[in-house]
């Protein structure tokens, strides 16, 4: 639609505020990045110009006509705006100060010419440069050519002999024409920006996904074409399983399971990220995670102890509030796996080797609200954290296994005594 006003969009979720201010600073920055351009070359074409016709019609001997008038003001012009030190001025106040002036220009030398040769011309080629080289939201550009076509018909009709109708159709044309390339100009300059903001936010949306569905590094991995499995020579593994949840399936309706389980993982997901532990996957009602792998950290045990102590306490929490019977069983493990992506259809990031079948065994035979760790998760532990040994466990697999109860903290069991010994 024609309008003499190049509008913004509003701001929108398809188009933040912030965008509205970032493109109208991308505009003005490519306005005078072109605008530099073109008075680079034109400055160089008038002085390569004014020499010739200078040494061609002699108007040292003879005397300035008019096109040696019109050389000189734009050459004048030209010299003024690319040597005036305006840097220190914003680049919207830059742009309307060089668009006044180019206009001023166009307009003066095309009543030179126009009372000399009959030629207005130059008024037609300043109208669609500017609009070209430098579209401004609002009103801006339109009205000044609006006011220039007008200045420049009241100029030609009371001082110039002769008034010709066809000046005035041809500068009606010329600014219509001008504002309608003003306005394509910056409606093209806004899609393009739209359509390149839109891409890179989804472009993050799908890193976010990625990064969601993957660990970080193996998310970047796979966006480069990368797939590779790796052996890690020592990683924390953990299972838990929700103790309760099949009776629970056959009391809440499926969306009301679906939200238990959305609750309570969303809490194990908050508590992962704040310990350091990476999340595999979730199965059914288990919960798989990691320390050490695909990155290595420093303490994978501790903090994979640590992890594991936050979650029962914090399902023990959320069965409270809600009133639901529900617990978790957990078991750790810390050994060699090979980890990585594999497969070329619905990808996801797992873990092989016997450590995870260990890791899992443990979970299966630990009890309801406790904390099932291996032999060797025990030796790392059992200076920091308060464990008890339990009877050898005939293990599916492994046979008779030493395993252990992972209890609190050393610092809140010393903590708990000193509450309780009486003064």
């Amino acid at each position: 639609m024609f309008t003499l006003n190049n509008r913004l969009p509003q701001a929108s979720i398809d188009f933040p505020k912030s965008w509205i201010e970032e493109f109208r600073q991308e505009l003005n920055s490519a306005n005078l990045a072109r605008i530099q351009i073109v008075t680079t070359a034109l400055l160089l074409i008038e002085i390569l110009l004014l020499l010739v016709d200078t040494y061609r019609t002699r108007w040292f001997e003879t005397g300035f006509d008019a096109l040696a008038t019109w050389r000189i003001v734009a050459l004048l012009f030209l010299l003024s705006y690319r040597f005036t030190p305006t840097h220190w001025l914003p680049e919207r106040v830059r742009l309307q100060i060089f668009l006044v002036l180019g206009m001023l220009l166009s307009t003066s030398v095309s009543t030179i010419l126009a009372n000399s040769v009959g030629d207005i011309s130059t008024f037609t080629i300043g109208v669609l440069g500017l609009a070209a080289a430098s579209p401004m939201p609002g009103r801006f550009n339109s009205t000044l050519f609006t006011t220039s076509g007008v200045g420049l018909l009241a100029w030609l009709y009371y001082l110039v002999p002769g008034f010709n109708l066809f000046w005035a159709s041809n500068i009606l044309a010329t600014c219509v024409i001008g504002i309608a390339i003003d306005q394509f100009i910056f409606k093209s300059a806004l899609l393009e920006f739209s359509q390149r903001k839109n891409i890179a936010l989804q472009r993050q949306r799908l890193d976010e996904l990625l990064c969601q569905v993957f660990p970080k590094s193996v998310a970047l991995a796979l966006k480069t074409g990368q797939r590779s499995v790796a052996l890690h020579g020592e990683v924390t593994i953990l299972f838990a399983d929700v103790v309760g949840f099949t009776r629970l399936s056959k009391q809440l309706l499926p969306s009301q399971l679906v939200q238990v389980l959305e609750d309570l993982f969303g809490i194990f997901d908050r508590l992962a990220k704040q310990h350091g532990v990476e999340k595999v996957k979730t199965i059914g009602d288990a919960y798989m995670a990691i320390a050490g792998a695909p990155e290595t950290i420093d303490h994978p045990v501790q903090r994979m102890a640590n992890f594991s102590l936050d979650i029962v306490q914090a399902c023990r929490d959320y069965a409270q509030s809600s009133g639901m019977q529900l617990a978790v069983r957990v078991g750790i493990h810390t050994g060699p796996v090979v980890a990585g992506v594999i497969g070329s259809s619905r990808l996801g990031y797992d873990l092989w080797g016997d450590s995870v079948n260990t890791a899992q065994r443990m979970q299966t035979s630990s009890e309801p609200n406790a904390i099932c760790v291996s032999e060797p998760v025990f030796f790392k532990l059992r200076g920091a954290f308060t464990l008890d040994s339990r009877q050898v466990v005939d293990l599916k697999g492994s046979g008779p296994t030493r395993t252990y109860v992972l209890r609190a903290r050393r610092q809140e069991t010393q903590e708990a005594s000193t509450e309780m010994r009486p003064d």
